[in-house]
């Protein structure tokens, strides 16, 4: 996008007058927010609902993604501590979750729906955690993090009621964002990150990269920690726990400081197809439950039963090989690479997102030079991120009892997901990350 009228003097004047745009007040948009404004670059906030909300319950984060919010600002990070949940189970060291069976063993004499099948845990890279202050991944209630968000956001930066329809270039070489009330705004450049459906995404990537449904959904349930208790006791309760199946899992976690706990039921190929081509959620009852998980472990579908959230959410991912920038617009999170959740990475990867776009751009001087940000930051980005879903497909098949080679084998199951979370996820160097994207600007 170089106009005409985009000289040198224009670029100062476009630098000094207008914004970066965030498209979409989101977990990711707020988190590059916080950044660019802890480097003193003037953005503004477009959201296309009447305030900030987030939908769901707990979100995952690895030492990867808590690494990332004291990077962005290490004010975010000492709000995320403030809230997270973090598992309270002692004896397994440097843990991360049991593995239980969720259904009966398959086999004669094997064991029983709730009896243990192995651990998850980190031991060689143990001292990295320790490094941050974690133990290895800690959870948080979504509506918390946004509040410590929304909390760094100056008053005024934000235009609620904003959706976002398109993006033309003017001759001085800025950025006119369209509204649907009709609005416009001008912007140097322009950031999506507006979710799984992006509109930015098709100015971007062109029309035909979509989310595709995976054939997956999840049923979630928000159950006060002293119920789960005597129901469960207070070791399955206080600590992260997948229920594998077969063709299905249960994830529970503590969350709201161990006050609640999450529970998560993910059938892994539903039968039915999903019943909206235009919303992401539907309506859930306590017969969902029952048809994929009637035969599993039958205290946590109770409790489930008794305490599940109004709605089901169909499960997409955004496969795809086309870049996350173009001239001056870029991708961050789910509108350039929205994931299964099987590995809990997604959040944590718009978390990285936001840490190393924030960076780059501080980095550049004119927005002349703010489409070669955007490149280098898709050219770290991408190959990690996309990779999450992959992994993410694998982690689900195999707590489901799928994966080819690995089965109903416990010990199998168990280095499989070690080498999805340790090995590679969770020990990602940003900062080196960062500074090897810098050489390319």
């Amino acid at each position: 996008m170089n106009g005409p009228g985009n000289t040198d003097a224009t670029r100062r004047y476009v630098d000094e007058n207008y914004p970066i745009a965030i498209v979409g007040g989101g977990l990711g948009g707020l988190a590059l927010a916080v950044g660019l404004i802890k480097h003193g670059i003037k953005t503004h906030i477009y959201e296309a609902a009447p305030k900030f909300s987030e939908l769901g319950a707990g979100v995952s984060f690895g030492p990867n993604a808590v690494r990332a919010l004291g990077l962005i600002d290490e004010k975010l990070l000492q709000g995320y501590k403030k809230h997270a949940t973090f598992d309270q189970d002692q004896i397994h060291g440097e843990g991360f979750a049991a593995l239980r069976w969720g259904t009966d063993e398959r086999r004669e004499g094997g064991k029983r729906a709730g009896d243990f099948m192995a651990f998850v845990e980190d031991t060689q890279y143990a001292h990295v955690t320790k490094s941050i202050g974690v133990k290895t991944r800690s959870c948080i209630h979504r509506a918390r993090l946004l509040e410590v968000l929304v909390s760094m956001i100056p008053e005024g930066t934000t235009s609620f009621n904003k959706q976002f329809e398109k993006v033309e270039e003017n001759p001085d070489g800025t950025l006119e964002l369209h509204f649907s009330d009709g609005s416009t705004s001008t912007a140097r450049s322009v950031v999506g990150c507006d979710g799984i459906r992006s509109k930015v995404r098709r100015f971007v990537c062109g029309p035909n990269i979509e989310a595709k449904y995976q054939n997956e959904y999840a049923l979630r349930a928000v159950v006060p920690k002293s119920e789960a208790e005597s129901v469960l006791g207070p070791e399955l309760t206080n600590n992260g726990q997948f229920y594998c199946g077969y063709n299905g899992y249960i994830l529970t976690y503590p969350i709201d400081r161990g006050e609640f706990i999450n529970m998560v039921a993910l059938p892994k190929i539903v039968d039915e197809a999903w019943p909206s081509s235009t919303e992401w959620t539907v309506p859930a009852t306590k017969d969902d439950f029952t048809r994929y998980f009637g035969n599993y472990y039958s205290p946590i579908i109770g409790l489930m039963q008794k305490h599940h959230l109004p709605q089901k959410w169909a499960l997409f991912d955004l496969e795809h090989t086309k870049s996350y920038a173009k001239d001056r617009m870029c991708l961050l999170g789910d509108s350039a690479h929205a994931t299964l959740p099987h590995v809990g990475g997604g959040a944590g990867m718009a978390m990285e997102d936001a840490y190393v776009l924030s960076s780059l751009i501080a980095q550049v001087q004119d927005s002349g030079n703010i489409e070669r940000a955007f490149q280098a930051y898709d050219t770290v980005r991408r190959p990690r991120t996309q990779k999450l879903i992959q992994k993410s497909r694998g982690s689900g098949a195999t707590l489901s009892l799928m994966m080819e080679g690995v089965g109903d084998d416990a010990i199998l199951l168990k280095k499989r997901l070690e080498e999805s979370y340790f090995h590679w996820l969770w020990y990602e160097d940003l900062e080196k990350q960062l500074e090897y994207a810098k050489t390319l600007v």
